[in-house]
């Protein structure tokens, strides 16, 4: 124990550690991206937090492994090798305490950051499981694999230039796992890696949605991945002979050859639904999943308006249902008589909650602009009806051409119908706005 102090003090551990906190709480708090909003923001439920931090990974893994091979090479920097060679402690020996500071170090700010995380979340939400766990020790046991390997490596070839460089190469290697497998859209490297090998790296982009978690065969696999480069890593750090050091390859090399062919090839089996998240728990006609039971509160009254209000329609929805699936995904929903779907992280929701599901579900992703802009003034027009007044931005912004003129026509048109024949209109409206 005295000895692991006296390597906290000396050696790079804490300031590692307190640089890869820092780095992780920089990316969060001074970018903005897909981690700073809605449903799946890191600091929202807990699975989120957890995916999000292994996205980290993707810098806070290439500086953990380029300071465990500056750490490496200390002893040839401060030309201790012979005189180290000459004492009685064994090499396993004499590599444990610097070994378990630099783990200590890196595993701290993991956690740390994680903890920080976890406050908000547990004032954010209400909802606890445990599929967050073994992402997140995967993700400690990554931290502390890449530490040993750049300090096997740095203790191997202790140059100046080892640790920028394993530092540039790990920022390659995440880069290809994150944007750089075959279902990575938009990515000029899209493609040039299999999934398999976006499963060998610890960082995700992205997960398919917040009801999703990662399978439990992702999981025992990268943790065996990990734990053997950490123990190659060890091996090449604390063994002298070359016959050793060749035999401290063998863990890695084995896990490789055992885990790639066993890596789901695709996303649709790397992750599976959180059944417990994604359940439906339903109260006079509103039925929100388990993971957002705890706004129940903020929207049951704005729906229970709407559904009394739609009742003027001919075979009017009586149930609001929350969508669990992404929003960008809504459109895939089978469509059932009925039932309104709506998403906490729709637009139309934040401006007008009760017009939402007015409104009906909102199409996504589509294709003709045309089509597009006339499905928007659609729902403008169905929810301004019953209000009696067209309010086209209480709803949307009107981001397409024209829009608001498209919703001013369609709204005239169904003015100059009798008001016994409006209902029935506003109901077909309403179903071909869903359409795209």
């Amino acid at each position: 124990m005295r000895a692991l102090r006296i390597e906290l003090r000396r050696s790079a551990a804490l300031w590692t550690g307190l640089l890869i906190l820092l780095i992780s709480l920089a990316y969060f708090y001074l970018l903005q991206g897909p981690w700073s909003w809605g449903t799946d923001a890191w600091t929202a439920e807990w699975t989120a937090l957890a995916m999000w931090q292994r996205f980290t990974l993707h810098l806070t893994w290439p500086f953990a492994l380029a300071a465990g091979a500056w750490q490496g090479r200390r002893n040839r920097r401060a030309t201790m090798d012979e005189l180290l060679s000459t004492m009685p402690k064994q090499a396993l020996t004499r590599a444990a305490p610097p070994t378990l500071a630099m783990c200590v170090g890196v595993t701290g700010a993991y956690l740390a950051f994680f903890v920080l995380g976890a406050v908000q979340v547990f004032v954010n939400s209400s909802y606890m499981d445990i599929s967050w766990v073994p992402v997140t020790l995967v993700g400690i046991l990554s931290l502390n694999a890449a530490v040993l390997v750049g300090m096997g490596i740095g203790r191997l070839l202790p140059s100046l230039l080892t640790a920028p460089i394993l530092g540039v190469l790990g920022i390659l290697a995440m880069a290809f796992g994150i944007v750089g497998g075959p279902e990575t859209e938009g990515s000029v490297l899209q493609g040039m890696v299999s999934h398999q090998y976006t499963l060998l790296v610890p960082a995700f982009g992205d997960q398919p949605d917040i009801f999703t978690q990662l399978s439990t065969r992702v999981n025992l696999l990268q943790g065996l991945w990990f734990l053997a480069l950490a123990t190659t890593g060890f091996g090449l750090l604390a063994l002298i002979s070359t016959k050793a050091r060749l035999l401290a390859l063998l863990p890695a090399v084995a896990a490789l050859a055992i885990v790639y062919p066993l890596l789901p090839s695709s996303s649709v089996d790397t992750f599976t639904l959180n059944s417990s998240a994604a359940a439906l728990q339903c109260e006079d006609r509103l039925c929100i999943t388990k993971m957002h039971e705890h706004r129940r509160a903020e929207i049951e009254g704005p729906f229970r308006e709407a559904l009394t209000q739609l009742t003027k329609l001919p075979d009017a929805p009586t149930t609001v249902e929350e969508a669990p699936v992404r929003l960008i995904h809504m459109s895939s929903l089978p469509q059932r008589p009925g039932v309104v779907y709506f998403h906490f992280d729709d637009p139309a929701f934040h401006r007008n909650s009760k017009r939402a599901v007015l409104a009906g579900s909102q199409p996504m992703r589509c294709g003709d602009l045309e089509r597009a802009a006339m499905s928007q003034a659609k729902r403008v027009v169905v929810a301004s009806w019953f209000d009696g007044e067209l309010a086209p931005t209480v709803l949307t912004n009107m981001s397409y051409p024209n829009g608001e003129a498209i919703a001013k026509r369609v709204w005239d048109d169904l003015h100059a119908l009798p008001a016994d024949q409006q209902p029935a209109r506003v109901a077909e409206l309403r179903a071909s706005a869903q359409e795209c």
